[in-house]
């Protein structure tokens, strides 16, 4: 039958529409929707325009699917494409039951799973730019979609895609992305383009977007963690980054050392596998300067791509050299270190130098990320087997050294904090049991309602590096020398950090227990009407935010000098009684139901026999340079989240004018300054002898330059004579001992690397908590100390004071990690409490809210913000 005939009736109308409009023939290059190559230079897609082509795809091809995985921090969409054929799109939840029962041996025969693994489809998630000022990735994206779903592939693509379901998240940065692109395009064609933003590129953590895998402190995280662990299963995951300029093009696994001892073997050979491949298809297509087995340690860091590993997923890292965003940069031979300009068996074939530009990137990203769909196709069968495999060992191997539980007993100092750990487990995919009876294990009585997390699970290298105690192998330069330090973190333990009383048994026991599905959440009780007084036990952090709420509210709120007692209960010295009238109970539900809290009823006259401090609702200001400070930003992000009332400041806030300084005291009764050398806050600028000087070579718009110069430092002096609280957070405590005189010294400062040294870890300091800063602590907790000080207390001149509120211990410092040289630092002070004339100087020498997850020592900074007056101490 002939077209013509074919028009006659409306069926072969819609025949013939569907033959000229099929997605075959409309599929669009990202190019011709762009207006420009994908790569080019200076020209850059933000994330509106990637969206809006994958959009495009996703109407044009049915190979191609985009779905909403979650919502930013800045509520912008995230999306993920799904890319495979035709026939398995239409089937996407089959496969995705079939990953789902690999995962779980205990109700999957071994048969029947290599049956599965026959049937099933291989699913490989790439995850692009998480850091946003590494763009490359998320350009390569939309090129590498259109190649997929058009077949233009190395591959024969439809016989891949039948046995590859690909993954792909463009940006899991999304907020980030647009302000990246948007900084830069303002600058194109000036002295600034290609310079660094004033602020971070992620709302709360910039950077550190990638130290929050195992916290889902981030939105972005957790809509990730939920496409990895909970709703997809991919078996292969590789996330896309960028290092510097001058080393190799391009950084591929192996790894180097040291392993994280709890990732099983099989999951180490099949990175190695899947790097070599992309090695092995990257050099046959001429691309030079990749590199292996340097800088990236198989350590975990909490980091996106390695998180993987101990979920038994196949766990990748790629890292391309930059260029300035999208400027090229042009590379004189001798600027390349000598490491990376001879051949290694790690480095065969080195780039020579010359220019370099974001195409090039793209190019190498594209290869790579093909190659990783490739080698997913050949090895199929073994990668869904092998996922199986590896949950199977999960449970029934029992490794060198593994513990047979952790048991987080029911009666914890803070808790709600403990909960709130058992949250963050369960997310990551960890099964908690609670005990419904009283049980015996490993020689202890703990009762009912304690939680226990099984090693036989199918998550088991990731409870069990998340719970127990880091060792960091000591690796030296040579014998004696100098340590080499590690990527990050040599130590994370969770409930070290979060305050939470944790134990390692060893021996199997019995207990009564139920698997939970979600945290027990305590109901709120609020205090009888007829209670003349509440009270609110500062031991539980959450109890600080509820204080907050209130004395926004007016409400009339004390600090305890004494414990209080009352009938059933007993709280810590510095607990919050507050004045039950009627405009506070209608508030309390709201805030005693937001916060979980107990609030315990009292007396007048059991309220007036406790000694008191009276508290007003302190006006809080943050402090933000211009130079991007994540630990500013997660500063933040604790203060949102405990709901602390804040104003941020910059540079201006103290500059005055010729006829009038600036009278901070008049404005603020609280400063907090975030970890931070004390020459940025000063100048805008490090000192030319620091290891971060290299990293602030780039020209700011002038409006972005500078710090709160020498007016700033008499304007800070005058605050404190006046009343007010100043305090600093780990480095910034080096302000108040340098510049405003406090009577205190870093111990450390210019101490060799071979006498001490300790690399992130978590130390054990003992806490007075008698004293304000103090409140609510434990006598014993442990504090994460990076790039910290040992604080040297002396005897201090007229109008000063000081109190050492936490020192470390006098021996068994180190309680995860890596601590060199424990003799510098035992007994040297961690928290001083400096007074001077009327005002304080809180000196937290490390970082006590440490990327929003040490919560168990956030009472130090929580103290400081609601430090009882001077006249009621």
């Amino acid at each position: 039958m002939s077209v013509g005939s074919k028009l006659k009736t409306p069926l072969a109308g819609m025949i013939l529409l569907a033959l000229i409009f099929s997605p075959a023939a409309a599929q669009t290059p990202p190019e011709k929707f762009l207006g420009h190559q994908v790569g080019a230079d200076r020209k850059l897609a933000d994330y509106n325009q990637i969206k809006a082509y994958f959009e495009m795809l996703d109407r044009e091809s049915p190979k191609l699917q985009l779905f909403t995985i979650g919502e930013s921090t800045l509520k912008k969409p995230m999306i993920m494409a799904v890319i495979t054929s035709e026939e398995n799109m239409a089937r996407l939840d089959y496969y995705r039951q079939i990953v789902r029962r690999l995962r779980d041996p205990r109700v999957l025969p071994i048969e029947e799973a290599k049956k599965l693994a026959k049937e099933g489809k291989v699913f490989v998630l790439i995850t692009c730019s998480l850091h946003a000022t590494e763009i490359a990735a998320s350009q390569m994206s939309m090129e590498f979609a259109y190649k997929l779903v058009t077949g233009d592939t190395p591959f024969d693509s439809e016989k891949v895609l039948r046995e590859v379901v690909v993954l792909l998240i463009p940006t899991h940065n999304p907020d980030g992305n647009q302000m990246v692109v948007d900084w830069y395009r303002k600058y194109v064609g000036t002295k600034y383009e290609g310079g660094p933003m004033p602020w971070l590129y992620h709302h709360y953590a910039g950077h550190d977007n990638n130290r929050d895998w195992f916290m889902f402190n981030l939105s972005e995280t957790r809509a990730v963690t939920k496409v990895l662990y909970h709703d997809w299963l991919p078996q292969i995951h590789i996330d896309e980054h960028q290092m510097g300029s001058t080393g190799a093009r391009l950084f591929v696994p192996p790894f180097m050392d040291p392993p994280v001892p709890n990732v099983q073997p099989l999951l180490w050979r099949g990175v190695n596998l899947c790097g070599a491949a992309m090695s092995y298809d990257l050099q046959k297509n001429g691309f030079k300067g990749v590199v292996h087995g340097r800088s990236y340690t198989g350590w975990w860091i909490g980091a996106c791509d390695d998180t993987s590993w101990l979920h038994n997923v196949v766990g990748l890292l790629s890292e391309m050299a930059s260029v300035r965003v999208a400027t090229p940069v042009y590379v004189e031979p001798n600027e390349i270190p000598q490491t990376y300009y001879e051949k290694r068996m790690e480095f065969v074939d080195p780039w020579p130098g010359g220019w370099w530009r974001l195409r090039d990137l793209v190019d190498y990203e594209l290869t790579l990320s093909l190659s990783l769909v490739k080698t997913a196709y050949l090895h199929k069968e073994d990668f869904l087997f092998n996922f199986y495999q590896m949950y199977k060992n999960s449970i029934e191997t029992v490794d060198k050294n593994q513990p047979f539980a952790f048991v987080i007993p029911a009666a914890q100092h803070d808790s709600l904090t403990a909960l709130r750990m058992i949250d963050i487990l369960m997310l990551g995919g960890v099964e908690v049991h609670q005990a419904k009876a009283d049980f015996v294990a490993g020689g202890k009585i703990y009762s009912a309602g304690s939680f226990v997390v099984k090693m036989a699970q199918p998550y088991k290298p990731y409870a069990w590096a998340l719970l127990e105690r880091q060792k960091y192998p000591d690796l030296r330069q040579y014998p004696g020398g100098p340590p080499i330090p590690p990527y990050d973190n040599a130590g994370w333990t969770l409930p070290l950090q979060m305050g939470v009383a944790c134990d390692q048994v060893n021996e199997p026991f019995a207990a009564r227990l139920e698997l939970l599905d979600r945290p027990p959440l305590p109901e709120p009780k609020a205090p009888p009407a007829s209670a003349d007084y509440f009270v609110l036990d500062c031991r539980a952090n959450a109890a600080f935010g509820a204080t907050f709420a209130l004395l926004g509210e007016k409400a009339e709120v004390y600090r305890s000098r004494e414990k209080v007692k009352g009938l059933g209960f007993e709280a810590a010295v510095g607990s919050f009684l507050v004045k039950n009238t009627p405009s506070v109970q209608k508030i309390l539900p709201r805030i005693l139901d937001k916060y979980r809290l107990t609030a315990y009823g009292l007396t007048e006259a059991e309220a007036a026999a406790t000694p008191k401090s009276p508290l007003a609702n302190p006006r809080i200001a943050l402090y933000q340079s211009w130079r991007g400070n994540m630990d500013e930003g997660w500063t933040r992000y604790v203060f949102d989240d405990l709901g602390v009332p804040y104003q941020t400041i910059h540079n201006d806030a103290f500059k005055g004018s010729k006829d009038k300084k600036v009278d901070l005291k008049s404005r603020f009764d609280v400063i907090v300054f975030a970890d931070e050398s004390p020459d940025i806050i000063k100048t805008g600028k490090p000192s030319p002898n620091s290891e971060f000087a290299r990293y602030f070579t780039a020209n700011f718009p002038p409006e972005y330059e500078g710090g709160i110069e020498k007016d700033g430092v008499e304007a800070l002096k005058a605050f404190v004579e006046a009343g007010g609280i100043l305090v600093t957070l780990n480095g910034a405590s080096e302000l108040a001992m340098k510049d405003l005189e406090a009577p205190a010294r870093n111990a450390l400062e210019r101490v060799e690397r071979t006498r001490f040294f300790c690399p992130t870890s978590l130390l054990q300091i003992e806490v007075d908590p008698t004293v304000p800063i103090g409140y609510g602590m434990p006598a014993k907790a442990a504090a994460m100390f990076s790039d910290s000080l040992a604080i040297s207390t002396r005897i201090p001149p007229a109008e000063w004071d000081r109190k050492v509120v936490a020192s470390y211990a006098e021996s068994d410092v180190l309680l995860s990690g890596w601590l060199l040289g424990e003799d510098m630092i035992a007994r040297k002070a961690a928290v001083v409490d400096a007074t001077f004339k009327k005002g304080h100087i809180i000196m937290i020498g490390f970082v006590s809210q440490h990327r929003a997850q040490s919560h168990g020592t956030y009472k130090f900074l929580l103290n400081a913000l609601l430090y009882p007056p001077p006249e009621a101490k």
